[in-house]
């Protein structure tokens, strides 16, 4: 995926807008993904969820407890969280040693370097800015977690649908976006592909080298990162619908074993205003 400064995600539409007095090779590439077709809404919310980063990599011997953490929280917090492992960093530069296996994502790296998480492991909840800074650290994700659920404003759900087509290996994603409130700001949508149950080396603090670690939560290539929801103020009771094709990753191992995470950011303050996810 191209890389897109978010400096200029606001005038991206302004351009597409003019492209017929472009010559041809100057010309942006309306974002890949979009889609007429659209597969039937199966999983619906009406309440207000927290999205986990949890900043990763094999090589970090104090990442598995920060991981053992995480599925603490599921537990504690059930669908009111979604975890998201975003393997980057050199913490997560393959080598012979593990097999040259490769979870970083060109968007995971950016993310990384742009919210300040590139010492590991670091998490961020909600994308939300504590202080100066988006991390946080596994210790602290628990009470930010509490925090964030018991004051932010539920603004929006999401309804989502999602179905593997076998016949040209790609996901479909039907996105439903309900508002609850008013909203003045420009929004930003992302849909993402995770896995689970992959079995690989991990370092650690109890083994220098685990051989059957289980990765859960890993985000996969291809996503679709930063497409406009809305430019526009958005009116309570307004419905986005919005259809997406993901091509499938080629190193997934299991497609059975991935879901499609979606949430939506302001564009202005990147801060997460609502996430879903869907198994596939």
């Amino acid at each position: 995926m191209k890389k897109i400064l978010y400096s200029l995600l606001l005038i991206i539409p302004i351009f597409w807008i003019s492209c017929d007095t472009i010559e041809d090779d100057q010309k942006l590439v309306y974002p890949k993904g979009q889609t007429r077709e659209t597969t039937p809404i199966t999983v619906t919310s009406s309440k207000q969820r927290v999205l986990l980063e949890d900043f990763t990599g094999w090589r970090c011997t104090n990442c598995p407890a920060a991981a053992e953490k995480a599925t603490e929280l599921i537990t504690k917090y059930g669908d009111s969280l979604v975890v998201m492992a975003v393997h980057a960093t050199s913490f997560a530069k393959p080598s012979a040693e593990n097999n040259n296996v490769d979870f970083r994502t060109e968007y995971g790296g950016q993310w990384a370097t742009y919210f300040g998480c590139t010492s590991l492991p670091a998490g961020m909840i909600n994308r939300t800015k504590i202080g100066n800074a988006y991390k946080v650290n596994d210790a602290s994700w628990d009470i930010s977690i509490q925090n964030s659920l018991s004051t932010k404003e539920h603004i929006m759900d999401i309804n989502l649908g999602a179905v593997h087509r076998v016949a040209d290996n790609m996901i479909l994603v039907s996105c439903e976006n309900e508002f609850l409130k008013n909203y003045a700001s420009p929004t930003l949508i992302s849909i993402l592909v995770l896995e689970s149950g992959i079995i690989g080396v991990q370092k650690s603090n109890d083994n220098p080298l685990i051989e059957d670690y289980e990765f859960n939560h890993v985000l996969r290539k291809n996503g679709l990162v930063d497409y406009f929801l809305s430019i526009m103020p958005i009116s309570k009771g307004q419905k986005i619908n919005k259809n997406y094709l993901i091509d499938i990753d080629s190193d997934i191992k299991d497609i059975k074993k991935c879901s499609v995470v979606v949430f939506v950011t302001d564009a202005e303050t990147k801060e997460v205003i609502q996430v879903n996810t869907i198994e596939l």
